[in-house]
């Protein structure tokens, strides 16, 4: 009782009493832990205890973050800068297109489905429906190859998991079951739109589990036929010597095969290999045909893009880091049998569709989207020309139709959906919007800079247009460095909001990104994760340098692996920052692959049961670099309560040892403890489908508090 007692007081007497709360439970936790791992009874997120500590840190948080002077000003801009109309590329069933919209304002994007082109639009599934709040999201769909079911997933909270229900498009009406267990992958339908194939990764436990850390199940490829339950579901393809695998089923658009592709650990360009079955009779799905292993060496990346009878189109980095696109013959797969169609050049070629007779090549230029057109058999037809500098975030197109649709973006474009013609070649937006004219004060320019080791390294920068070099300016830097995932330029309206208020922001393409293919990425992975960080320090140094802005007024922020890169560079140099903002980060990076997907990232960070993969990890891990004696710059630590990604154990156990670090220290030099905050975010997770207020809710006090921290006075 007395523990729960002084949770209670803490609330009552502020900050300093909830450290000192922090710093007894910690003492107790650590004569059992070991002195390395002070809190890591925080890593239980599901006790009662827990949630108690986290109630306070919230209480105290709200508490800071209500005294800030601009804290309404800047929750009104960014309500502004959100409310523009939303839309996805739209994607086909048949004669039906199907597309998302949100008007602006609404916490889900409904969905739409035109019946055929002479048609209006209508409401098939609208998500706000489903919750008050807009809690349950939808954050997949598949229609049936001519449009008469659409198989949807939708997830609550936030959550990893979801659930995936079928609905009839002409009555507008479920079909009634419930698929469990399900957490990433795409719904694949057969041609004889009966069924659909799946991936399950929970084993047949419930999903989510009742201990959220826990690691998730060997995945398994099913099939499931519309009408039944998912016990009567058919198991396809499992490989329990290998439950580390990460699966993915589809089905070529003929309906003739299904493609299994399996892989090791997450990213762009890791390492999978390709099985297929003949289905034999598309309209009459052979499901029990043998399994072929088309390449099951693991030594490449091999993604199939489509196919024209036997011969498959793949997207592969063998012999080619970069990638590149063959035509590989089923009956003779040797790579002495395969017919290049799009070649690996400088520019990493990161995605492929496939549209009637043409091949549409999505490369990054420079950390850019380029999209380039060819025929089948390789040769050159053009481009399609975008609006700028920015990024292709989705493409849909269908073998059949001569047309497709594509969405873009950059840090000062709202996202526009355009549709091009293939007979035409000319490119019209699906939808008319209207760009926000204040946005045409601004403008994004690539600087280059030189990291630790004397490698050249991108970074965007976007300001107000004619921006004085003079030191004055807040500015706001993040990347990614994980993954192989390129930082690429995208509409956020937190950094709309942000330039309104006078600030810089910049995006540093880091290595361990991919940028610039294979080797870009494998320059930052495992033992070689610290020359991510390397570049972050070195791309806030080269601001300072050049005068956009000064130590005491950069501030370092990112999400997840882009969290783990800010919080790193912070801790290892936090006099070159004036503050950080951290979302769901991974940051005890000893303890990291203990939870949920968490083994699944080995082959990106190394393994900390490995002695000198531990050694690497703890040399730039976020918490275990926290030192005693440093004043670390103001930061704020935001995480989902129902974080099965990026879980809450991280940003918890870092809090609770910054918060410490920073009372002693201020103790023992005099003067408060620069503020070390926690905000945790109740019914909400890493995954897509939180709701806009949410979001909203979260981007506005990271604004607020990285403003008053870095002294924007505008």
């Amino acid at each position: 009782m007395m523990k729960y007692f002084a949770v209670r007081c803490s609330v009552r007497l502020g900050f300093v009493s909830l450290l000192a709360l922090t710093l007894v439970r910690a003492g107790s936790a650590g004569a059992q832990a070991g002195p390395a791992d002070p809190y890591r009874w925080l890593e239980n997120v599901t006790a009662v205890d827990v949630h108690a500590w986290a109630a306070a840190q919230n209480v105290s948080t709200e508490t800071f973050l209500a005294q800030l002077p601009r804290r309404k000003e800047i929750q009104e801009r960014l309500a502004r800068a959100w409310a523009y109309p939303k839309l996805s590329a739209p994607f086909g069933g048949g004669e039906r297109l199907f597309y998302y919209e949100n008007s602006g304002v609404e916490n889900q994007p409904a969905l739409y489905v035109q019946d055929s082109p002479k048609t209006a639009p209508r409401v098939l599934i609208d998500p706000n429906a489903f919750s008050r709040d807009g809690l349950i999201a939808i954050v997949d769909q598949a229609a049936s190859p001519d449009g008469r079911y659409l198989a949807y997933a939708v997830a609550t909270q936030g959550s990893a998991w979801r659930v995936v229900r079928v609905r009839d498009v002409r009555s507008g009406q479920d079909t009634g079951e419930e698929l469990q267990g399900i957490k990433d992958g795409p719904l694949s339908w057969t041609r004889d739109e009966r069924g659909f194939f799946y991936v399950r990764s929970d084993l047949n436990r419930p999903a989510p589990t009742s201990n959220p850390l826990a690691p998730d199940g060997r995945q398994r490829v099913f099939y499931h036929r519309v009408g039944r339950a998912q016990a009567d579901d058919e198991l396809l393809y499992e490989d329990m010597r290998h439950p580390d695998w990460l699966l993915r089923a589809d089905v070529s658009e003929d309906g003739q095969y299904l493609v299994i592709a399996a892989r090791v650990g997450a990213g762009a360009d890791v390492a999978s290999r390709l099985y297929f079955i003949d289905l034999d009779n598309p309209k009459r799905p052979n499901l029990g045909a043998p399994i072929v292993k088309l390449f099951d060496e693991g030594d490449a990346m091999y993604e199939f893009v489509a196919n024209n009878g036997p011969v498959f189109f793949i997207r592969t980095t063998k012999n080619a880091p970069r990638a590149r696109l063959v035509a590989v013959d089923i009956n003779a797969a040797d790579e002495n049998h395969w017919t290049p169609v799009v070649r690996e050049t400088y520019d990493p070629l990161v995605g492929v569709t496939r549209v009637d007779d043409r091949i549409v090549a999505h490369r990054i230029h420079d950390a850019h989207s380029v999209l380039e057109l060819y025929a089948l058999d390789g040769g050159n037809r053009g481009v399609i020309p975008l609006p700028g500098v920015g990024t292709v975030t989705e493409i849909n197109g269908r073998g059949d139709f001569r047309e497709l649709y594509f969405r873009y973006a950059s840090f000062i474009h709202q996202p526009a959906v355009f549709r091009f013609d293939l007979e035409t070649r000319a490119t019209v937006p699906y939808k008319e919007t209207h760009a926000d004219s204040a946005l045409a004060a601004y403008e994004t320019t690539q600087l280059y800079f030189t990291s630790k080791d004397g490698t050249r390294v991108p970074m965007f920068l976007t300001a107000r247009r004619g921006i004085t070099l003079d030191g004055s300016h807040a500015a706001l830097l993040s990347g990614i460095g994980s993954f192989g995932a390129a930082a690429t330029p995208v509409f956020s309206p937190a950094v709309a909001a942000w330039l309104e208020l006078g600030g810089v922001y910049a995006v540093a393409n880091v290595r361990g990104g991919g940028e610039y293919g294979r080797a870009w990425h494998e320059a930052a992975t495992g033992a070689h994760k610290q020359v991510a960080v390397d570049d972050f320090l070195a791309a806030a140094q080269f601001l300072v340098d050049q005068r956009y802005t000064r130590a005491s007024m950069l501030g370092a922020a990112g999400r997840g692996a882009g969290a783990l890169l800010a919080g790193a560079a912070v801790v290892e140099r936090p006099e070159l920052f004036g503050a950080a903002a951290l979302d769901a980060g991974l940051l005890d990076m000893a303890r990291f692959s203990r939870f949920t997907i968490g083994p699944r990232w080995i082959p990106e960070f190394g393994s900390p049961d490995r002695p000198a993969d531990l050694r690497a990890l703890l040399g730039y891990s976020p918490l275990q670099n926290l030192r005693s004696g440093v004043r670390y710059p103001p930061m704020l630590v935001s995480v989902g309560e129902h974080d099965e990604v990026a879980t809450p154990a991280h940003s918890y156990k870092f809090a609770a040892t910054l918060q410490a670090l920073q009372a002693l220290q201020a103790l023992q030099a005099g003067g408060s403890p620069a503020p070390a905050l926690l905000r945790v975010e109740y019914d909400a997770g890493f995954g897509p489908g939180v709701p806009a207020a949410k979001q909203m809710a979260l981007e506005a006090d990271q604004l607020a508090f990285l403003a008053n921290a870095l002294h924007i006075v505008r």
